[in-house]
């Protein structure tokens, strides 16, 4: 598939809704989880459930999951410390912050939306190309009126020298016999 027309593929279908209103499943107690599954579950960002397990704040181990070395929580003790720091609710049910700032991701009226970076990259890019190819044609159109410009110039100055021509050629010429033969004689001597 060519980059170029991501945006201009058919839509995937839109997944199934969850019973319990589109929300995640409640977790199992004794279970771990990612940060970003606490992330989605109880709506902190992933920094600072991060930052929380380095101070010991929550139950959090670091594990290598797949390779790479992962922060897991259990969920009970971020609820718990959820449940008495004081601070305003993570997240309103309108999906904004209460802070009044949009929350993050695509909104129901369609204005904001994420992009993934490499399509971000890919556009820019493109942008950059139109720029650049704005500028060589600003200096192309620029050398064909100087183009234009001397070829009106070279036009002007051929008419001039066949009028010139055409004048010389009207000049009377002066018959062989009328000059002095003496000249010629004189010079062969």
């Amino acid at each position: 598939m060519d980059p170029a027309f991501t945006w201009d593929q058919p839509k995937p279908a839109a997944p199934q809704r969850r019973a319990g209103g589109g929300r995640p499943p409640a977790p199992t107690p004794g279970r771990r989880i990612s940060l970003r599954e606490a992330e989605h579950s109880f709506g902190v960002a992933v920094a600072t459930l991060r930052t929380w397990a380095r101070k010991r704040s929550i139950d959090a181990v670091m594990l290598e999951v797949a390779g790479v070395r992962q922060w897991m929580v259990t969920p009970e003790s971020v609820a718990h410390h959820l449940s008495r720091s004081p601070g305003k609710p993570a997240r309103t049910s309108t999906g904004r912050k209460p802070s009044g700032r949009p929350a993050t991701g695509p909104t129901g009226d369609g204005t904001a939306m994420l992009v993934p970076r490499d399509a971000w990259d890919r556009l820019i890019d493109q942008l950059g190309n139109l720029h650049e190819t704005g500028l060589m044609l600003a200096e192309a159109r620029e050398r064909a009126a100087r183009a234009e410009t001397e070829a009106g110039f070279l036009r002007e100055r051929l008419a001039e020298m066949r009028l010139e021509r055409d004048e010389l050629k009207q000049r009377p010429t002066v018959a062989p016999a009328e000059i002095p033969r003496r000249r010629f004689l004189g010079f062969w001597r």
